[in-house]
């Protein structure tokens, strides 16, 4: 049945777009640009990703280690954020705030429950409870905008993790509403019974997380389950107004929209990071990411989410030792419609979990504007 719907996807290629012009971005130019700014009270942190909320470029952030101790007397946060009213990145990106708790340390984007809280005061500092250094961690995606109900949304996964070097695991995903910037995001309770009572989706379940977009008031979010070094992603989609009511979820089963999870199929391979945004120069979806462990940063597009989906096509390719890690396009900072974009990307610095983000500036080229042209 695979191999069928392979087939009849090539054929219809060739039939109804008469050989099949490629439709993937043509890159005129890719140039770092500049570091992006970064709070002096920060050493380092993972992720990245971004979105425009009420006026604000809002940055989110994983695991941050600081400069100082928070009112916990801690420095490490497993999540963060920052936001700027600067939308125009031609000349960079400054003038970000960083908020700050009651010690003047920064403080969490997503806080964690009074059990996890919990759990985490015990495992750490003299006379820890063993494991020493477990912790919950929660980390957060790309908000969207929920325009008709002036919120937005936070995909975020709860990660169970240990001392040593890849000891983590994830144990679940869920979403964050966020009503107003001078307010905490919440994560709302979905089944008082369950051992975590704020996740939708559990652990063993696709991470539904990646590459979150709203079209006509219905959130779309990918899921880009790690097989190998391979990273195949499914589609699911689910009203905004229903968006913690699991019966509401859809998922694409390549032909359709299912009410069953174990229906979707993975529509291309991208990266453990991923945004996709329409591209109004482009005239399609474009999805950026970073293969594991690949040095090239990655573009493929769609005129639908469901696809079919273009190959993939070479965005920049990152020089130096360390592959790019978490590379995203930061859509409110595109301009000529979408003809320039942003992308960035962390790299490690020295210290212990130091890191800087990188900003590329890529001029696009229609595949199909030049070929009409030539």
């Amino acid at each position: 049945m695979i191999a069928l719907r392979v087939w009849t996807g090539l054929v219809g290629c060739v039939i109804v777009l008469a050989g099949c012009v490629d439709s993937r971005p043509v890159v005129v130019s890719a140039t770092e640009a500049v570091l992006v700014e970064q709070s002096p009270l920060v050493e380092g942190r993972d992720g990245g990703q971004s979105a425009l909320l009420w006026g604000y470029s809002v940055w989110t952030f994983g695991d941050t280690v600081l400069k100082v101790f928070d009112e916990r007397r801690q420095n490490w946060h497993h999540n963060s954020f920052a936001l700027t009213t600067d939308l125009d990145a031609a000349d960079g990106i400054t003038g970000f705030v960083t908020p700050l708790d009651r010690a003047l340390a920064p403080r969490y984007l997503l806080a964690s429950t009074r059990e996890e809280q919990a759990f985490n005061d015990a495992h750490a500092g003299d006379g820890c409870a063993n494991p020493c250094g477990a912790r919950w961690a929660v980390w957060p995606g790309a908000p969207v905008y929920d325009a008709i109900r002036d919120r937005a949304i936070i995909p975020y996964a709860l990660v169970y993790a240990e001392p040593g070097e890849f000891n983590f695991r994830g144990v679940g995903q869920s979403f964050a509403v966020w009503r107003g910037i001078e307010n905490e995001p919440e994560r709302p309770v979905v089944d008082p019974t369950a051992r975590h009572p704020t996740l939708l989706f559990r652990e063993g379940e696709p991470a539904w997380g990646s590459g979150p977009v709203v079209v006509d008031d219905r959130f779309y979010v990918f899921a880009c389950e790690p097989n190998g070094l391979a990273r195949p992603c499914f589609l699911a989609n689910v009203p905004l107004e229903a968006i913690l009511d699991r019966s509401a979820w859809r998922y694409y089963d390549g032909r359709g929209w299912s009410t069953s999870m174990k229906d979707a199929v993975p529509l291309f391979d991208g990266g453990a990071s991923m945004s996709v945004a329409f591209n109004r120069y482009l005239g399609r979806y474009l999805a950026v990411y970073s293969p594991p462990f690949s040095h090239n940063i990655m573009a493929r597009t769609a005129s639908r989410l469901e696809g079919p989906w273009s190959r993939e096509r070479v965005l920049y390719t990152v020089r130096g030792p360390h592959p790019p890690h978490g590379a995203v396009h930061h859509v409110e900072y595109d301009a000529q419609e979408g003809r320039v974009i942003y992308v960035s990307y962390s790299r490690p610095t020295s210290g212990w979990f130091g890191s800087d983000f990188v900003l590329i500036r890529i001029v696009l080229e229609s595949a199909e504007r030049r070929s009409r042209s030539s």
